[in-house]
């Protein structure tokens, strides 16, 4: 059974949803590996994935593909009075195919309209599910219909009906976009109605047909022109041309378009993919195909990935191009695999769900053969392509855990720029990752839930000043704190506050360091957090109630550690640092140990650092310089690590891996041996490092100071493996989830990384180049030469005539 994480990204209709991007903001393959493939007779196109399924037709029936195993489900058998059925999804309960309401899970018939009919011939015609509206839109010959389905339990009735001129029988979707629905015209001109009335808002002049499907994305409708060869960015609200972009080539767009990462992804006749701006309409990238396209499809956005079927084994312009089907990087266009088949163009036959991609295979004919419509050929399979499992682990509050282990079971070995999202200030809170979903605070003072492969915004919720604290997430909920001195709880798939407690952490404070606050550690019932106030407060998780609160002798910015029923935190207070055990229940003083300053001259005592338990011991640190290792039983001190160089504050929390412990010690990581505190090895980054590191699967995750991102390898000294550098520092700790890195920086933005994905080996040059590659060189340092020396006698000319 899929888990929340994967089972929520769904593809609800043939276009993946109502606006058309064919965007998914799940994960999505970087292997062209085939997982299985299922046969169905007569195989028509058009693929959409819900409740775990994949929904697909024949002439015949509807068939429910287990998303996961490629078993089919169930067969239900339906007159299809059209060619090219497909599957829309209306709820949990309900689908719609042909004029037939069927149960998804059952594929039992629920009702079977007279009137209605998802499919109204044609070809082309992509009709549409809204289910912000609860209506369907669909292109009757020159009108556009709107079917209310409020109620799903009995068969809708019509709400509207709307006239485009131009509208012919074929090769015209309706797109749907915030209140809006945009329809195609054979004409030059493109429209937009309401969405509840059907009136029309505006009619744009255009210099060709906008036939096929556009695609609708953050206020614009982006469409692709075929007889003028140009790609349109209309203002949804007024219809103004934004942009243009036409490549000049001798070819058009055709069907339809995709939008993700701020682009507009289009095939083109001539043979290529274009990636156009969709804020300037300025070229990004494109990628030429094998030749030209007698019919090109629409790619597919998934994962910092676009899909598409980029050559058909057909003739067009008297050149004749190869099957592929290509995964390009959505950033940069560059190859990471393909395939010598196509997806069914040119109603690509694709969608992404559940962190696969599943395509019918096939390829386009030479030519379309009017009489029965047919232009392709196909195996009759349906694949899954993908990896048999997917990285899904939760990273659910500061340091992962409640006792800060700061670990991962995996971890990215590159640092490939998967996505960045950008707030309006720093971001020094530490990301959560839970059901893939980004939480993360921002000092704009609002929290941000992102799609953890996507990097689109899902929601923010306003506080009244910067969020600086980590948010933990458990059971559908987020908590965190606020400068604003409150404790949040919000549903985190919704962004709704549930509760605010105030714990008075909205004091002014002098700080010697950066600026950090207390993260809250969760336990099944209870939410801990510390104050400026310097008070330990226990919450109710269920209703923000103030169960109790334990002074200590000065602020506490520290993030508590729990383990074995005791709470664990730093306090800085006047004279010096303390490290805190209460028993968590009561909130009673089990132990207090101090822990000595450690003095610079720029002045200040920030206890900074957060503590971790782990193995009987607990690892926590002074304001500068020096760790300690604690009996977590008796507070006793176990051992002590000092560098009495090391003057910068420590904010990192250790890490314990298997009896080391890694710690930031200046410009150093180190690891140590945890029984004794000696240290094992230790690596130099040339750095200032502060924040605290993470470790997945032998590796080292550390962030600096001066704007570098490395990993490091633990089991080999902690040589360098991979590198980044980011615009601005970062004060934000790594997380590590899902096989990818998150992080906040200064700069503003959230960061994913990721692996790089796999590219096309270049070949080694053949042996003569090599032979010839020698002399080569020689040529060049002698070249080199004489010019140093040409150089040098003309500088001395010059002063002996200066001196003259």
């Amino acid at each position: 059974m899929l888990g929340h994480s994967l089972a929520q990204y769904e593809w609800s209709q043939f276009q993946g949803d109502s606006s058309f991007t064919r965007f998914s903001a799940g994960p999505a393959p970087d292997t062209s590996n085939i997982l299985w493939t299922s046969k169905i007779e007569g195989i028509q196109p058009y693929i959409s994935a819900f409740n775990g399924m994949i929904y697909l037709c024949n002439a015949h029936a509807v068939f429910a593909v287990d998303g996961q195993t490629g078993n089919i489900k169930w067969t239900t058998p339906i007159d299809m009075p059209n060619t090219w059925p497909a599957v829309y999804k209306i709820d949990n309960a309900h689908l719609i195919v042909e004029n037939v309401c069927l149960d998804p899970q059952t594929g039992h018939v629920l009702w079977i309209s007279d009137s209605f009919n998802a499919d109204t011939g044609g070809i082309f015609n992509a009709n549409v599910y809204s289910p912000e509206e609860k209506m369907f839109y669909r292109k009757v010959n020159a009108y556009v219909e709107a079917w209310d389905f409020s109620d799903p339990s009995k068969p809708p009735t019509r709400a509207w009906i709307a006239y485009v001129y131009g509208g012919g029988t074929t090769g015209s979707g309706i797109t749907y976009g915030e209140g809006k629905v945009f329809p195609g015209s054979f004409e030059n001109h493109q429209m937009a109605l309401n969405a509840k009335t059907g009136t029309i808002l505006w009619d744009t002049p255009t210099t060709g047909p906008m036939i096929f499907s556009g695609s609708y994305s953050q206020g614009r409708f982006v469409r692709g022109g075929t007889d003028d060869n140009t790609l349109y960015c209309f203002n949804a609200t007024n219809g103004d041309i934004l942009w243009t972009y036409n490549p000049g080539t001798d070819g058009y767009f055709t069907v339809g378009t995709a939008v993700g990462y701020g682009t507009v992804y289009a095939l083109n006749k001539d043979g290529c993919l274009y990636a156009v701006d969709i804020e300037t309409g300025n070229l990004t990238w494109s990628y030429p195909g094998p030749g030209p396209m007698l019919f090109p499809g629409t790619p597919t956005v998934a994962d910092g990935k676009v899909y598409a079927t980029t050559g058909q084994d057909a003739q067009f312009l008297d050149q004749v191009g190869g099957s592929e089907f290509a995964c390009l990087d959505a950033l940069t266009g560059s190859v990471l695999w393909k395939l010598s088949t196509e997806a069914l163009a040119p109603r690509e036959s694709v969608a992404v769900a559940y962190g696969n991609l599943y395509m019918i295979p096939g390829n386009v004919t030479t030519a379309v053969d009017t009489i029965s419509g047919s232009e392709y050929a196909t195996s009759d399979e349906i694949w899954a392509i993908g990896t048999p499992t997917i990285p899904t682990h939760d990273w659910p509050m500061w340091r992962a855990d409640p006792s800060h282990s700061s670990s991962a079971p995996t971890g990215p070995t590159t640092l490939a720029l998967n996505w960045k999202f950008q707030t309006q200030g720093a971001v020094s809170s530490s990301p959560s990752v839970v059901d893939g979903i980004v939480y993360v605070g921002s000092q704009d003072k609002n929290i941000y839930a992102i799609g953890a492969w996507s990097g689109n915004l899902l929601w923010k919720f306003p506080t009244q000043a910067p969020v600086e604290s980590s948010p933990a997430i458990a059971d559908g909920k987020l908590y965190t704190g606020g400068d604003d001195g409150y404790v949040y709880c919000l549903d985190a798939y919704t962004g709704v506050c549930i509760w605010k407690t105030f714990v008075n952490g909205n004091l002014p404070a002098t700080f010697g360091s950066i600026v950090l606050k207390s993260s809250p550690v969760l336990s099944e019932n209870t939410l801990y957090i510390g104050s400026l106030d310097g008070y330990l407060y226990a919450l109710n998780k269920a209703n923000g109630n103030i169960i109790w609160k334990t002074p200590a002798d000065g602020r506490i910015v520290s993030s508590p550690a729990l383990a074995e029923g005791a709470v664990f935190f730093t306090a800085e207070e006047p004279t010096t640092g303390a490290l805190y055990k209460l028993n968590a229940a009561t909130g009673a003083l089990l132990w207090r140990v101090e822990i000595p300053y450690e003095f610079q001259f720029t002045g200040g005592t920030d206890m900074l650092g957060s503590p971790s338990v782990a193995a009987g011991l607990v690892f926590a640190s002074s304001s500068l310089g020096a760790y300690y290792a604690f009996n977590a039983t008796t507070g006793a001190v176990e051992w002590t690590f000092k560098n009495p160089y090391a003057t910068e504050f420590i904010v990192s929390s250790p890490i314990y891996v298997d009896g080391k412990v890694f710690l930031i010690d200046k410009f150093d990581i180190a690891c140590v041996d945890a029984t004794n505190g000696h240290t094992l090895w230790s690596y130099f980054t040339g750095d200032e490092l502060y924040v605290s590191p993470s470790y997945a699967d032998g590796k080292i995750y550390v962030v600096t100071s001066q704007r570098h991102i490395y990993i490091l390898d633990a089991t080999n000294n902690g040589a360098e493996l991979a590198s980044v550098t980011t615009p601005s520092s970062s004060w934000s700790s790594p997380t590590l989830a899902n096989g990818k890195l998150y992080i906040g920086c200064n700069d503003w933005n959230i960061y994913c990384f990721g692996e790089n994905t796999t590219t096309p080996t270049q070949p080694l040059p053949p042996p003569t180049s090599l032979l010839m590659s020698a002399p080569l060189m020689f040529v060049t340092i002698i070249a080199a030469a004489v010019l140093i020396v040409i150089i040098a006698l003309v500088s001395i000319i010059r002063k002996q005539n200066r001196h003259r």
